[in-house]
């Protein structure tokens, strides 16, 4: 069992509701006390995300759980039938619910015949792994339970894994549809999840590729091939060569005409540039660098870094999952990580809010994941993957001043 002081690693239940909170016209419904609720509620807020969805509590009171009273339940579901008349309506186990071993599945199938609302259970209690599985799940249960299939299809692309709970979900977002339209000419259709709509989310098998951002959005991109013929690729693009290899990825699985003019002055403007970090680089007297993130984020992350010819000394996923490279450390513990940081000089430091306010000596932070304590991220063109993302750290380099 790991120690905590600050932050614990959020629960398989809050991913669940970070990924389904912002889709506008949903109607989610935890079957539990308001208290634990309310918490996953305020949590959006250091996401720097906005609730779009109508998020319910049933509350529970000592009678409920002593006797397994569901009769909060059915009321709630039919009062929000009645009155919200959403399409889709959520139906959420709590920790305490999914402790005493609510059948929320038997109950929602035998209130189905008496609404209107297609309700989908899901028994994710918060008890037994880490955020990352609640966000595939969400994104899994989307593709399942709501997308349809239509016989209609346009020259689109998905978007599967822009989530709140990724630090730069929104200008990373954008810098995806921002070189689609630029070097394929093409308009992103649906985004999974942040943000959308039920109604887009319907219409998401219109599109003919699907582009994943994040191993939890696989599940999802998976189904969708099978059941919608709907091919995707996978791959978080990060530093110059990231991408042209990304877009080499999406010229594989398409028939899209590539602009290569419009790729070759994203390159003229990344090369214009590069002589100057390179050089700054290697006039660095130390080096290593350490990262600490979530697991897409690092993997690419930590590419760009040793293709720039820093050091990565410690490159380590802050939730539980599973990885090939064996230069990754997973989720080690608050304490390793409070010793590692106390004990070395970094030139850089990329991590997450809770890491960056350890004890640490670097010459340069930057805080690429979340937990998030400080930043305020309203701007939504300053990403981190593709070109601008390229340029982004670039200028973060180039800022760095050895003590």
């Amino acid at each position: 069992m790991k120690l905590y002081k600050n932050l614990v690693v959020p629960s398989d239940r809050m991913g669940l509701i970070w990924t389904l909170c912002t889709i506008e016209n949903a109607c989610i419904v935890e079957f539990g006390p308001t208290g634990t609720t309310h918490y996953a509620v305020e949590a959006i807020g250091q996401l720097n995300g906005e609730a779009l969805a109508k998020i319910y509590s049933t509350h529970m009171s000592e009678t409920d759980i002593t006797f397994g009273s569901y009769d909060r339940l059915i009321d709630s579901i039919r009062e929000i039938d009645i009155n919200i008349k959403p399409k889709y309506i959520f139906v959420l186990t709590s920790s305490i619910t999914s402790i005493i071993g609510s059948d929320i599945h038997g109950i929602c199938s035998e209130i189905s015949h008496e609404v209107n609302a297609k309700i989908i259970p899901i028994d994710i209690g918060g008890l037994k792994d880490d955020y990352n599985r609640g966000v595939e799940k969400g994104l899994e249960l989307i593709a399942k339970n709501i997308v349809k299939d239509n016989l209609e299809k346009t020259d689109t692309f998905n978007i599967i894994g822009s989530n709140i709970d990724c630090f730069n979900f929104l200008s990373d977002c954008e810098e995806i549809k921002r070189m689609m339209k630029s070097i394929f000419n093409k308009e992103v259709n649906t985004i999974f999840t942040a943000y959308t709509d039920i109604e887009s989310l319907e219409n998401a098998s219109k599109a003919n590729l699907n582009i994943v951002l994040r191993e939890e959005g696989l599940k999802a991109a998976v189904y969708m091939e099978n059941k919608f013929k709907i091919p995707y690729i996978y791959y978080k693009p990060i530093g110059f060569t990231q991408t042209m290899k990304w877009i080499d990825m999406i010229k594989e699985k398409t028939n899209y005409v590539i602009n290569l003019d419009n790729i070759k002055e994203e390159e003229k403007l990344i090369k214009k540039h590069m002589f100057r970090v390179n050089m700054k680089i290697k006039l660095l007297k130390n080096k290593n660098i350490a990262i600490f993130a979530d697991k897409d984020t690092l993997l690419s992350v930590k590419e760009f870094m040793k293709e720039l010819n820093f050091n990565v000394h410690r490159a380590e996923i802050i939730h539980n999952c599973k990885v090939d490279d064996e230069g990754v450390i997973v989720d080690s513990g608050e304490l390793n990580i409070l010793k590692y940081l106390e004990n070395e000089s970094l030139a850089m430091l990329l991590a997450d809010g809770g890491t960056l306010k350890m004890k640490h000596k670097s010459n340069l932070d930057i805080q690429i994941s979340n937990p998030n304590f400080e930043e305020v991220k309203v701007n939504p063109y300053n990403p981190f993957v593709g070109f601008r993302g390229t340029i982004h750290f670039m200028e973060k380099i180039l800022s760095i001043k050895e003590f």
